[in-house]
């Protein structure tokens, strides 16, 4: 017997891609927030791109509720 793995949290309706500039300037903030700690710019950017990711896909989410 075959089974097939579906993705259970796959959203209805993509996303828009997030701007550059939205993700700099989150992971500007987070950046400063840690102390402006060296060594952290791209751990500082995926946190920023995810996190923005996030909200855009909840968005998108939401307006296809409504």
């Amino acid at each position: 017997m075959l089974r097939t793995a579906t993705p259970t949290n796959t959203p209805t309706k993509q996303a828009m891609p997030v701007p550059h500039d939205k993700i700099a300037a989150r992971a500007y903030e987070k950046w400063c927030r840690r102390g402006r700690p060296h060594g952290t710019a791209m751990q500082d950017w995926l946190e920023a791109e995810r996190e923005l990711q996030l909200e855009s896909a909840r968005m998108a989410a939401q307006g296809t509720r409504r």
